[in-house]
């Protein structure tokens, strides 16, 4: 019996993700000519890297350094290598960046974090990575620069928690600037990414959706899951989450909504239903796919006498699904259904995190 994680994944695969002809030549990139390693902080520089201290500002003949070398601060991580120390950014304030010089193309750029409870990633002025959480989490997303520079900074992901970054890498993937074709993600705690996390710890599934693209026809897809834990349908629009979406999301490309326990304590059923139809409403004008996933219960609804037929605003996603033509994956009734099939409430604890009612456990 596949397992719940599957379950997912089968679930939304069932749409059929294949790359749209015309996308594949997008693929092709020319020699990459702009590299960098940099390693952050004072506690020396590894092997392979450039280093940066918050002393480093900007200059055109540097071609790197931080706009702003009064908001920054050298600090210690505790990692190994260029983990070990990190620069702090003291200030969330738009121009309080790390800047690169690069030709116009494509790249791939991959930030380690210092020590950070919680910290989220800005790049050219957009959410870029969601809460990466404790010592050393490392994330990896590709957009384009088109301006000849790169702008990164580190900004609260969680009130009064320390936002640094230990390490950049910044390859170059083309040098036209065109995306390759990408699955972003609405969600919160269930489908949010966890780092350095032991696997009876809270999981989300949209971290784990790559892995199971492999040797699909979507294969070819870049995962960018914008997922947050607590957050609801109009918080992740006023927040900056769907800002990616909006400005990158292009034609082949697929938008899944997943979201909409935490709309019962902020929202309501209006509400959700006007901005995630907005939502879908403009996603749709860019091209993309949109998908809506109901989402899974709690383990005690395994238990009840009488079973629930869904949870979270299942009939609002009904009614954009049928009014917009966009396709409603039922996740709610696929995690029911499993958890009987395998003997109910007790059989699914392993798939559930340790003490808790709602988010699975890597298992799971």
């Amino acid at each position: 019996m596949k397992n719940f994680k599957n379950k997912i994944i089968s679930a939304l695969l069932a749409c059929a993700m294949a790359v749209p002809a015309g996308l594949a030549g997008t693929m092709t990139a020319s020699a990459a000519t702009a590299n960098w390693k940099f390693d952050f902080g004072n506690g020396g520089t590894s092997s392979g890297y450039t280093g940066v201290s918050a002393s480093t500002g900007y200059s055109s003949s540097l071609g790197y350094g931080f706009a702003q070398t009064g908001n920054v601060s050298d600090v210690k991580a505790g990692g190994s290598g260029a983990g070990s120390d990190a620069v702090q950014f003291t200030s969330d304030d738009a121009a309080n960046t790390f800047n690169v010089d690069l030709p116009k193309g494509l790249y791939e750029v991959t930030v380690t974090v210092g020590n950070a409870p919680r910290c989220s990633i800005k790049m050219e002025g957009i959410l870029q990575m969601m809460n990466l959480t404790r010592l050393n989490a490392t994330e990896t997303v590709q957009l384009p620069v088109t301006d000849g520079q790169l702008n990164i900074q580190a900004v609260t992901g969680i009130a009064n928690g320390q936002r640094s970054i230990s390490a950049i890498e910044i390859k170059q993937l083309n040098t036209t600037g065109v995306m390759n074709p990408h699955i972003w993600i609405c969600g919160d705690s269930t489908v949010a990414n966890y780092y350095n996390q032991d696997d009876n710890a809270q999981h989300g599934w949209g971290q784990l959706i790559g892995n199971y693209l492999k040797g699909t026809p979507a294969a070819n897809y870049v995962v960018r899951n914008m997922a947050t834990s607590g957050q609801y349908a109009k918080g992740f629009v006023d927040g900056g989450q769907f800002v990616p979406i909006e400005t990158y999301g292009k034609p082949g490309d697929y938008y899944i909504i997943s979201i909409g326990i935490n709309d019962t304590n902020y929202s309501n059923g209006d509400e959700y239903y006007t901005v995630v139809s907005d939502m879908v409403t403009k996603a749709k004008a860019k091209g993309m796919t949109v998908i809506l996933v109901k989402q899974q219960g709690r383990h005690g609804d395994l238990s009840r006498d009488k079973l629930l037929p869904g949870r979270w605003f299942g009939g609002q996603l009904d009614q954009i699904g049928q009014e917009q033509g966009v396709k409603v994956v039922d996740l709610f009734n696929a995690w029911q259904d499993f958890g009987l099939s395998i003997g109910g409430y007790d059989a699914m604890t392993e798939y559930y995190a340790a003490d808790d009612d709602l988010h699975q456990s890597l298992k799971g």
